[in-house]
């Protein structure tokens, strides 16, 4: 899929999300706008949770699965994007796929399913939907725990925004025998990610 393909379809879904939640909002009286009130330690507990998942990519590319999905889909993929373009898209997805699975689904169906929901949204292979139902699930913990859409939006973006930076900068590098290798040789850089 083309970059500008890809952008239209993430601004596309992202569209469909906030009108699907704001009416099922509406339709169902799910509180959504006092959810919504950031601030600085909400949004801090966010970055800090999105920065934190960064670590669980060397761990999720142990898997073959999700190394091939790695190095065949999301390397060359990330490859196609200027910056500006992963920015829109970890933002749209943290704010909006959000609003949708913690805003709306978590309430009305729980826990358990709004995070297999989730994963199957995210279902690139078996272990990737293992992951995101997982990260689903803890996003979930971070609405109960604060009451609060604001710090999983901004984890979700954080968290998107650094794989896809890092994502970026290993299809630049020269391919090592495995995906594992290539994330833990951006790692190990001494500039970091981006």
């Amino acid at each position: 899929m083309s970059r500008t393909a890809f952008l239209r379809l993430e601004w596309l879904l992202s569209a469909a999300l906030v009108v699907l939640s704001v009416a099922w909002s509406a339709l169902r009286d799910v509180p959504l706008g006092t959810r919504l009130v950031p601030s600085a330690g909400l949004v801090a507990a966010g970055v800090v949770a999105g920065a934190a998942l960064w670590g669980t990519i060397p761990l999720l590319l142990r898997a073959p699965s999700m190394q091939r999905v790695w190095r065949e889909i999301l390397q060359p993929f990330s490859a196609t994007l200027a910056t500006r373009d992963m920015v829109v898209i970890a933002t749209l997805s943290g704010l909006t796929e959000e609003l949708f699975f913690r805003g709306i689904l978590l309430p009305e169906l729980g826990l358990v399913t709004s995070s297999l929901c989730f994963g199957v949204l995210h279902a690139l292979c078996a272990t990737y939907f293992v992951w995101a139902t997982a990260v689903g699930a803890g996003m979930s913990a971070l609405t109960l725990a604060t009451s609060s859409l604001v710090t999983p939006m901004v984890a979700h973006a954080t968290y998107n925004l650094g794989a896809l930076l890092l994502l970026r900068r290993a299809a630049q590098r020269p391919a090592p025998a495995t995906a594992t290798a290539a994330i833990d040789s951006t790692i190990a850089s001494p500039h970091g990610i981006g």
